[in-house]
Parts: structure tokens; C-alpha cells; sequence
């Protein structure tokens, strides 16, 4: 790991211009908790961790995770670009000096710290110890516990990295939920961001430079004074667009590269700002209505959207339902891409689990599943998938989730760390594949059923529409939307009055269609749940390194590091942004081939060969392309490909997978399954429903776009005056074809029999009439004096 910086002076010599070059070799974080304040403080360290890792996978730096008890040695320590220190304050001696003697070492070097909170400032006892060699060496000193419940946080200088596109005074959070412990440089280094009230200020990000290594000290990110919340419930009880996660991000660029003052590539769990799987808890799995209702609405998500659930059942209770009844659903929802997982045999996971408990639980859930699901017919895929039931499983007991289940969805933590997922391996053993998926703010049990909660259906709408839009535009880079659903509020069943009163709402069906609408309106990635998983481990687990200048980043990207050769095949679809500029891609280069599937900052990956080095060349300009170019698309895509006539691509789908594609000259797509023109940016946009090869093939008739088309093109052919498309039967809808043409259409044709037209201007609706096999449909223009 190494960087190099070419000075960003501009030199002039022999009468040439040199501009700014950097480069860096394989960027890795190493995060770490503490064992021992771990066991003091569970859910403190639970917090810190699942958001650090979140924070490292949308920064896109690969990491792993790591107890400051077991620290690695002086020559593994100097692989990781960036040491974090997660709540890591209680230490014992014999750890205390580990930390002191590697840091010196390790500071020796162009390395980084980030420390969140204390760093070993206590012994196991909670004791507070001298800790002055090791503040030293840190630069820094602690204030204490300060501010509190009516302290915002804001910005304090935009004259660096990690706080530029902000405004001076500007405020990031709401106002947080207790003190916390203040870090800041003693001296030297630049305060970026403050904990206010109007009239104190106290440091909370500070950036440093000591010698060659860089120090970012954070006053309490993972912690439940909530800085990161997006929604807390308590007064104001509103949504915050909370922008202290982009400085959180940045601050973890900076530390691994510094003030670089060139483009660098950031990998991205897919290429759209947010990436959507729905997370479904079967608490009520043993009520049919409330199944049948809930199996329906998520296939017609899947549909509709292309967004599919992880489904789980609470195994013993499907019995009552009747596996007879459930099981087709549940294969068909497999079908269209979802995954049926276990939700546990009874829900009765505690702190009080013993060996035995926890086969019955586990074990002997998947059992049940995919033995009934066999026996009705429905054999399904081996069961991969945990979400928890009930209360929060703490991470000591990981090691038996992770034996049993690579990927696992848990919850109780959002209020204070909205987003934590990735690669985690804390208290997992030997299971070094397991990924962890926080829920995301936040569950609709306690929107609509927790008596310490209290709100209207349309509030909860709102809120919760606001929540994801601020994770869509101001999050981005692929974040990851996972809200818990339930059943029982699918189906909105009544609220059990207690002695708590709440508001109860009779109807909850309006927030699911709104989240319905934001899935299938927004451009958002829509993942299968384990392509999710191997996405978020190649994000953890890969190495690239980077050189760059002004116009052009040269990236190779090493896949020799993945512990699973099958994780390969689910990097289609994810992105690699470019940071740091304000330049537009150009053009792409994979292994030396033309790849046009970029947008403006963000290229999208297709599938790699396992196992090996690709290299990626980006070229930038001052102004977007002119080339045709696929910018976005909503499933797995394993390849794309220049063509004489346009492009080519491949999607894996088995629900609704869209498309946008930028031209700049008339075109037409081939094998889509709907397509239309829009004018507002150059686009055509599409759909298909199942695995497909399509293709934009460009046409020569002035003007031409297909301002809509309902049914598959499956071929273009042009003769002067003339172009026919080969179109495929139409499904259920009933046919539909308008077109926009510079040049007038004068007569359509269909199987040889002339169309009705009506038009507006040069804007042409044809009236097709119902076919049930392929057709040709052949447009005839008045040709143009030349």
C-alpha cells in the first residue's frame, strides 16, 4: 500500500505543460473494536461496528474487521492504509501496550488513524489508566462527556477534503441525543466539523497531519447520541436529511489518500444511488389470510418494480396455514428472483440460548422449510438467509448465525446508526463470508404497532418517503434500502390496546404502495439477496490500486483476493465512481475492450473472470459524450459491447429489469420488452422481464425515435424511404407503437395491411390490431429532396 503525488503546480519545462499525477496501491481499512469494551458495552460496539463498515463500503475502500486484542503484527498492520478505532476504549494492559508499540511503528509511515471516540483511555475495569504515551503519539487530547440534547452538529471550515461542498456554519444533524466525548488535536491539525448550541462549541471531526500519516479524530459516530440518525423518536420527531454520513465518507477518502487533487476511482455496491431489497419478517406465518395477502402484494412488487424480497417464515407456525396453501407462493416468488429464508423455528431467540436451543431454532427451522416445500412439489434452493427474530441478536453470538447462514438481515440499531452493512467477520470464527445487512430506518412495526410510538398512516408515509429520498439524492453511491415489513401491517391488522395508548390507523396499505411507487419510479439497483451478499463481500474482500491524472484514471482491479470464486459472478451491475472532479467520462476500457456502460462520473461493471487482474481505463472531458452509452441499469449485467450500429448488452432478470440508454443519433432497441424516447435528456428507457441480449441499432431516418413501444422489436431492417421491424406477439396489454420522425410518415403497414395513423405534427400513434405471432411492421416516409 503506497501513494505517489506528482506536485499539482503546473511546470513548465522544455515548453511543456505536466499536470497532476497520483497513484495508490491496493487502499485497505483495518476496523477495529475492542473484546473488552465489547463485553462492557455491547451495543455501543455493535453500533460502531455496522456503521464503520457501512461508512467503509459506500466510501469504497475494501476493509476488514478486526479486535484490537488481536492485533495484527508490524508487517500485516502495514497493509491497511487506514487503521480504525471503533468505541474501542476499554483495553486491558497487555492490549494497551500492543497499541502503543504497533502505532509507533505503523505511524513511521504514510499511514492513517481514524479513531471514533477514547481509544484504550480505560482498563478492563472500566478504570481510567494513563493513556498519555499513547495521546501523544496520537496528538491529541479529550475534553470529556460535553454538549447534549439541544447541540446540533455544523460545519466549522469547508477548507479541506473531507468538508468542501458544504457551507461554512452550515448544520449536517438534528440535535443529538446525549454528550459526547470530545477528541481533538492538541495541536495544529483543523477542526472541521463542531457539536454547537448556539453559544458552545465543541470540536466533533478534526482532520491532522503528523509527519507523513494523517489523524482524523470523530467525537462519537457509533454511539446512541445518534449523530448519523435520519429519524429519532423523540421531539421533533421529524425526518432529517442528515449530510454528516458524506463527511464521514470523505473523511475516510482523505485518510487513505490525502489532499489528492486529482480523479480516483470509489467501487460501489451497484451503479445506481440506492439499491433496494425488501426484508419481509413472517411473524404471523401460521395465518393464511394474512400470508396470502402479504405473497401477492410482494409478487406484484416483483413485477412491477423488479424489487424482491428475502421472504422468512417462522417454520412452526406454517403448519397452521397450511404449507399446501403457501408453498407454490413461496416457489413463485422464488422464480421471480426472491429467496425464501428462515425467520427461526418458534421466535424465541434470547440471551438465554443454550447449544441445543440454538439448532432447534435454526437448524431445525431450515429443516422444516425445505423438507415441506419439497414434499408439495416446491423444491427450493438451499436455505442461505437469516433475518432475526425478536430482539437484537448481539454480535458474541454471530458465530452461530454465520455457521449456519452466509447472509443475515438483524435490526434494533437504526435510530442511532441508520446504515450498517457488509463483510463482518467480529465473533464469526472460521465463517470468514458473512455479510450483514442492517435494517434501515425503520421497521413498520414500530411505525404502526409499538405503544412507544404514535403516528398516522400518512405520517409515517411521509416520513418514511423522505427518509429514502434523502438516502436516494444525498447518500447515493448504492446505498442499500432494506426496510423491515411484517405481515400483520401488510395486512393491517388492529393494534392490541395496552395501557399505552397509541394512535391506530385502520388502514396501513397506503405506506407499502408508496414505498411501491418510490421503488418503481426512481432509477434504484435491484439485487436478488444472495448476488446482494456476494456484491457486499467483493466489497470487503477485493484490491485495486490506481494511478490518475487530470483526464484519466487507470485502475486494476484484482480479484485473486476473493475467497469465493462464485462472488465473480455477481460484480455485474455494480459501479465504480469517479471521485474528486468535475469531469465527464468519456470512455471506458476493460482488459483493453470498448465498454460503453458508464454514466457522466459512475461506470458500471460487468462480470469479471475469477480469480484474476482486469484493468479498467477511464478517460475524462470537459463535456458529456456524444456516444452511445448504457447509464443505468436495474439488474445484474454481465457484459457490454460496442457493435457497428450502436451497442450491446446482457441482463440477468427473472423480474423487471430497466434500462437507459444516452444517444445522440436516432436509434432503435432491440428485444426489450417496452421501451420509450425521452426527450428531456436523450435517453431511451426500457424494460424486460427475463434474461435477454439487447441491442440499440442505429437507423438513418431523420429524426426517428419510438416514443413508445409496448412489445419486443426483434429486428431492424432499412431500405430507402422504408424501416421494418420484426415485432414480437404481444402479451396481455394490447399492442402499442408511437413514434416522433423528422421526416413525414406517409403509410405503416402490419403483416402487409395498411394502419390507421393519427399524429400531431411529426408525432405518429399507430393503431395496432391484435396478432399472435411475429409481424412485421413496416413505416413508409415521404423522402426528402437532397
Amino acid at each position: 500500500m503506497k501513494m505517489l503525488r506528482f506536485s499539482a503546480a503546473l511546470l513548465l519545462m522544455c515548453g511543456m505543460a505536466f499536470a497532476s499525477t497520483a497513484s495508490f496501491t491496493e487502499p485497505r481499512l483495518a476496523i477495529f473494536l475492542s473484546k473488552t469494551s465489547y463485553h462492557h458495552a455491547w451495543e455501543t460496539s455493535q453500533l460502531a461496528g455496522h456503521g464503520w463498515v457501512g461508512i467503509a463500503t459506500l466510501a469504497g475502500i475494501p476493509y476488514d474487521t478486526l479486535f484490537v486484542e488481536e492485533m495484527p503484527g508490524d508487517q500485516e498492520l502495514l497493509k491497511y492504509s487506514t487503521l480504525v478505532f471503533g468505541q474501542a476504549t476499554l483495553v486491558d494492559d497487555a492490549t494497551y501496550s500492543q497499541i502503543v508499540l504497533r502505532l509507533g511503528a505503523y505511524l513511521a509511515g504514510n499511514h492513517s488513524v481514524i479513531l471514533d471516540g477514547p481509544l484504550a483511555t480505560k482498563d478492563e475495569n472500566d478504570k481510567e489508566r494513563d493513556h498519555h504515551a499513547l495521546d501523544d503519539l496520537l496528538g491529541l487530547e479529550y475534553k470529556g462527556l460535553l454538549g447534549g440534547t439541544e447541540y446540533r452538529i455544523r460545519v466549522a471550515s469547508n477548507d479541506h477534503y473531507v468538508t468542501r461542498g458544504f457551507e461554512v456554519s452550515q448544520f449536517l444533524t438534528p440535535v443529538l441525543a446525549s454528550a459526547t466525548n470530545v477528541l481533538q488535536p492538541r495541536a495544529g491539525g483543523a477542526v472541521l466539523l463542531v457539536s454547537t448550541d448556539g453559544q458552545h462549541s465543541f470540536p466533533y471531526l478534526s482532520c491532522a497531519t503528523l509527519g507523513s500519516s494523517r489523524v482524523v479524530l470523530v467525537s462519537d459516530f457509533g454511539t446512541s447520541a445518534g449523530a448519523g440518525t435520519f429519524f429519532r423518536n423523540d421531539p421533533p420527531q421529524v425526518s432529517y436529511a442528515n449530510e454528516l454520513w458524506n463527511a464521514m465518507i470523505r473523511a475516510v477518502q482523505w485518510a487513505s489518500y490525502g489532499d489528492v487533487d486529482v480523479p480516483f476511482p470509489a467501487p460501489q455496491v451497484s451503479n445506481a444511488n440506492l439499491t433496494a431489497v425488501v426484508r419481509f419478517d413472517g411473524d404471523n406465518s401460521g395465518d393464511l389470510n394474512y400470508q396470502l395477502k402479504t405473497l401477492n402484494f410482494l409478487t406484484g412488487v416483483a413485477q412491477d418494480t423488479g424489487v424482491v424480497p428475502l421472504y422468512t417464515w417462522v417454520s412452526s407456525f406454517v403448519k397452521k396455514a397450511g404449507w399446501d396453501k403457501l408453498a407454490p407462493l413461496g416457489k413463485r416468488l422464488e422464480n421471480l428472483g426472491g429467496e425464501i429464508g428462515t425467520h427461526s423455528k418458534f421466535h424465541e431467540i434470547d440471551r438465554k440460548m443454550t447449544p441445543d436451543r440454538w439448532r432447534e431454532e435454526l437448524d431445525g427451522s431450515v429443516e422444516e422449510i425445505e423438507q415441506n416445500m419439497r414434499a408439495q412439489g416446491f423444491p427450493i434452493r438451499k436455505i442461505q438467509s437469516m433475518i432475526n427474530p425478536g430482539d437484537t441478536i448481539p454480535m458474541e453470538d454471530y458465530g452461530e448465525v454465520a455457521g449456519r447462514f452466509s447472509f443475515y438481515m438483524t435490526h434494533g440499531l437504526e435510530q442511532s446508526v441508520p446504515l450498517g452493512f457488509g463483510n463482518m467477520t467480529w465473533f464469526t470464527g472460521a465463517n470468514k463470508d458473512f455479510v450483514l445487512l442492517e435494517n434501515s430506518p425503520h421497521p413498520d412495526y414500530q411505525w404502526f404497532y409499538d405503544p412507544t410510538w404514535s403516528y398516522t398512516t400518512a405520517q409515517i408515509t411521509a416520513n418514511e418517503e423522505a427518509i429514502f429520498d434523502h438516502m436516494f439524492h444525498n447518500v447515493g453511491r448504492g446505498v442499500i434500502f432494506n426496510e423491515m415489513w411484517h405481515d400483520y401491517s401488510i395486512s393491517s391488522a388492529p393494534v392490541n390496546e395496552g395501557k399505552d395508548k397509541r394512535i391506530t390507523n385502520q388502514n396501513n396499505f397506503p405506506f407499502y404502495e408508496a414505498m411501491e411507487t418510490k421503488f418503481g419510479t426512481l432509477p434504484i439497483y435491484c439485487p436478488e439477496p444472495q448476488e446482494l451478499a456476494q456484491k457486499l463481500r467483493a466489497m470487503a474482500q477485493w484490491n485495486y490500486s490506481w494511478k490518475a491524472s487530470d483526464d484519466t484514471i487507470e485502475m486494476t482491479l484484482d480479484l485473486s483476493s476473493l475467497r469465493r470464486n462464485d462472488t465473480s459472478e455477481s460484480l455485474g451491475g455494480m459501479g465504480i465512481r469517479v471521485e474528486n472532479t468535475r469531469q465527464f467520462i468519456q470512455a471506458v476500457l476493460i482488459d483493453g475492450r470498448g465498454h460503453p456502460a458508464f454514466d457522466d462520473r459512475l461506470l458500471i461493471l460487468p462480470n469479471l473472470s475469477p480469480g484474476k487482474k482486469h484493468s479498467i481505463t477511464i478517460k475524462l472531458g470537459a463535456q458529456p459524450t456524444k456516444a452511445d452509452h448504457l447509464t443505468y441499469v436495474s439488474k445484474r449485467m454481465t457484459e457490454a459491447a460496442p457493435t457497428p450500429t450502436g451497442l450491446v448488452f446482457n441482463v440477468k432478470a427473472k423480474s423487471k429489469a430497466r434500462f437507459a440508454v444516452a444517444v445522440a443519433e436516432p436509434a432503435v432497441v432491440v428485444n426489450a420488452d417496452w421501451q420509450e424516447w425521452d426527450d428531456s435528456n436523450g435517453h431511451i428507457k426500457g424494460f424486460v422481464r427475463s434474461d435477454r441480449r439487447i441491442e440499440l441499432v442505429k437507423v438513418s431516418t431523420a429524426g426517428f425515435h419510438l416514443t413508445r413501444a409496448n412489445l419486443q422489436i426483434l429486428a431492424v431492417k432499412e431500405n430507402p424511404g422504408t424501416l421494418a421491424l420484426r415485432l414480437a406477439a404481444p402479451g396481455s396489454e394490447p399492442p402499442r407503437v408511437s413514434l416522433r420522425s423528422g421526416q413525414q410518415l406517409r403509410r405503416a403497414t402490419l403483416g402487409g395491411r395498411d394502419l390507421k395513423i393519427g399524429n400531431v405534427g411529426r408525432t405518429y400513434e399507430l393503431e395496432l390490431p391484435s396478432f399472435t405471432k411475429e409481424s412485421e411492421l413496416i413505416l413508409y416516409f415521404l423522402e426528402t429532396n437532397r
